[in-house]
């Protein structure tokens, strides 16, 4: 069964990190986190919240939907993100849009787990209805 594409369009944290070889070194000497740290620290506490609720809900995703499911996050603030707000009507964030017909905003778990079900089950529908042998 080929997954389902879920894209997650959220405004993110975004964290400016060091070339790769300055990297190795930072990360060894443990500067890389308190440097990453004090970035973080530097957003409001609520999009530092939404965030870290949001990552640990794509962790539980992944756990429950494993293979079947194929997640994208995207920042409001790219120009993919620009895009989906326009092409989607996107007014509030997180927003989760489903095999790109399908969009869901808020917090509701239960709502999205029943909007990703509906599209597994069409799949395995799909797949049955072609697995089955012809009678003609």
């Amino acid at each position: 069964m080929k997954p389902i594409v879920l894209e997650i369009v959220t405004d993110t944290i975004t964290i400016y990190g060091n070339c790769r070889r300055c990297n190795i070194f930072f990360d060894e000497s443990g500067l890389n986190q308190k440097v990453y740290q004090k970035e973080i620290e530097e957003y409001p506490a609520d999009l530092i919240e939404d965030f870290n609720e949001l990552s640990s809900w794509i962790k539980e995703l992944n756990k429950l939907y494993k293979h079947r499911l194929l997640i994208k996050l995207i920042d409001v603030k790219s120009f993919a993100g620009i895009y989906k707000l326009l092409r989607h009507r996107i007014r509030k964030y997180p927003a989760f849009i489903v095999e790109g017909k399908e969009t869901y905003t808020g917090w509701d778990k239960e709502r999205l787990e029943g909007l990703l079900d509906k599209y597994i089950q069409a799949a395995l529908a799909s797949k049955q209805r072609s697995i089955q042998p012809s009678l003609s």
